[in-house]
Order: structure tokens, then sequence, then C-alpha cells
């Protein structure tokens, strides 16, 4: 099994970079949910709110974001501290606090102009990341990984193929059977090694057209339910934590290290 695809979302429910490496830090994908989008009470926007945000496309550079409007105009985020301000903001996520950076002017008026909606880039205070666990603006754990075989096999079931990027994984893995990453409870890419969280839970984003900016009806999550129900949500995908810190490239080679104890007993039994 290999990485096909190496994704890393800089900016919180927008669309996401693929880079052909990574650095894999405590907190996932260097980069990884960097930023987010808030509005003027402070509330994340996501595209569970806010679809057309989808139509935003962030780049990752060398010293800087370079977000595409879908004007075709270039907004230009440097990771120094000159793209900031000296305001700060409380961000509730799901009930874990952050404290963020707010973005200079420029920079949020031009984001607000093209979603239609007056909004602020925030990026994560480095010294208050939540305390539980070492990670950025995520809604749950750091790196999600999902097999290509599983997609497929979902294709297989819809009425129309859907890309993966309707999922946003951070690692895509190649040469597996389908789902097979549910099964995984430690793997290693070089000499980076993840742990397995739990599977990843599916909401309404997944029904958001990345390319329009627009939801495009239930019928991904109501074919989803027929095969994949986890109690009252649906399942695609898997959560993974880092152990180790490491950099990975696309084409590295995944081994399994470990499977979770109930996949163990059932390949013994």
């Amino acid at each position: 099994m290999n990485i096909a695809q190496i994704t890393v979302y800089p900016i919180k429910s927008l669309r996401g970079s693929d880079v052909d490496e990574a650095l894999i830090c405590g907190y996932g994908l260097e980069y990884d949910r960097q930023w987010m989008l808030v509005d003027s009470e402070s509330k994340m926007i996501t595209q569970r709110e806010c679809p057309l945000i989808a139509t935003l496309v962030p780049h990752l550079e060398a010293e800087q974001l370079r977000i595409t409007l879908p004007s075709g105009r270039e907004v230009f985020v440097p990771f120094t501290a000159d793209a900031s301000t000296d305001q700060q903001v409380t961000i509730d996520v799901f009930g874990h606090v952050y404290i963020g950076v707010v973005a200079s002017g420029p920079i949020n008026a031009a984001l607000s102009e093209a979603i239609a909606t007056a909004c602020r880039l925030a990026s994560i205070r480095s010294d208050v990341f939540r305390t539980k666990y070492e990670v950025a603006f995520h809604d749950d754990s750091p790196v999600l990984v999902i097999s290509q075989t599983s997609l497929d096999e979902l294709n297989r079931r819809l009425p129309s193929p859907l890309p993966m990027n309707r999922f946003r994984p951070n690692l895509v893995v190649t040469d597996s059977k389908p789902f097979e990453e549910d099964l995984w409870q430690r793997i290693a890419i070089g000499d980076t090694v993840l742990r397995a969280v739990k599977q990843c839970e599916r909401c309404v984003t997944t029904t958001v057209d990345q390319a329009a900016g627009v939801f495009t009806g239930p019928e991904l999550l109501k074919t989803l339910a027929t095969f994949r129900r986890k109690g009252q949500n649906v399942a695609f995908g898997q959560y993974f934590r880092p152990e180790s810190a490491g950099t990975i490239h696309r084409d590295d080679e995944v081994r399994v290290l470990e499977l979770n104890p109930k996949a163990a007993a059932n390949l013994a039994s």
C-alpha cells in the first residue's frame, strides 16, 4: 500500500492544498487547519452554514498562503506577523475554546466580498492549542485517512460518482481493500507512526459541490446509510493521531503495524 495523495487544509472548511510531501507534527500535518473564517460575533464559518466558502481555494507556498477567489483574484497571507493585527478573538469549536489572531483589514475585506458574507480570517495562537490534545482548528482528530478503494466501492453504489474531495482526507491510500482502514490500529509511513482514534462520522459538508459551493442533495448520505451506518450517523474514513513526527511523501509505503483488537480477534477466529 502507498500514499497516493497528501492534502493539507490550511483554512478550516475550505478546499485543500495537495502537496508532494508534508511534515507531520504533534497536531497533524504542518499548517493543517491553522486558519479559520469567523463572523462578526467570532463564530466559526464552515461549509455547513456557508457552502460558498468552498469556492475559496488556498495554496501553500514557501513563505505564504495564497488564496484564489472565484473571480481569479489572489489574496496573499504571509506566514509572518505582517498578515495579522493585534486583535484576538475567542472561538468555540464544538465546545473547545481557542484563541485566534485576526488578519489584516484588506485580507478580510477581500474574502468577505468573495463570499458575500462578512468574515474575518483568524490564525490559531500557537501557545493556546487545545490542551487535551495538540490539534489546531480541527473538529476532532488531526489526520483523516481514506482508501481509494473505499471511494470506489461507494461510487459503485451511487447514481453518479463523486470525487475524493467531498470527504476531505489528509491521506489517500492505494492498493488496500475497501474500508480496510477501519481495521488499522497503528500504521507507519516512513519513520512516522500514526495511531487510530475513531471512524469519521460524516455530515452535510459531504453534500457540497466543492467547485460550485452549493449543496447537491442528500443522496450521498442516504447511500452511505445503507451500508456504513454508525449509530445515528454514517462513517467514512478513519481518524489517526501522530505518535511520532516526521516527513512523509507521496508514494511512500504504508505499513500496518497493528490491527485494532476487534479486527485481530475476528481474523484469528
